[in-house]
């Protein structure tokens, strides 16, 4: 969510309070859960689903 709302990778790892790999990490195993290959994408995926539950 901290992606959507518009935070880099860098910001949003500070922001969790995780190593910057670590938040890689667990976007990549995001990344094989939804099939997607970029954070874009990802973060279009994730407001689309949102407004969804509007």
């Amino acid at each position: 969510m901290l992606l959507a709302n518009g935070l880099t990778l860098d910001e949003a790892s500070e922001e969790l309070d995780i190593s910057r790999n670590t938040a890689r990490a667990h976007l990549r195993s995001i990344f094989s859960k939804t099939g997607v290959t970029r954070q874009t994408v990802l973060v279009r995926l994730i407001l689309r689903s949102v407004a969804t539950l509007g």
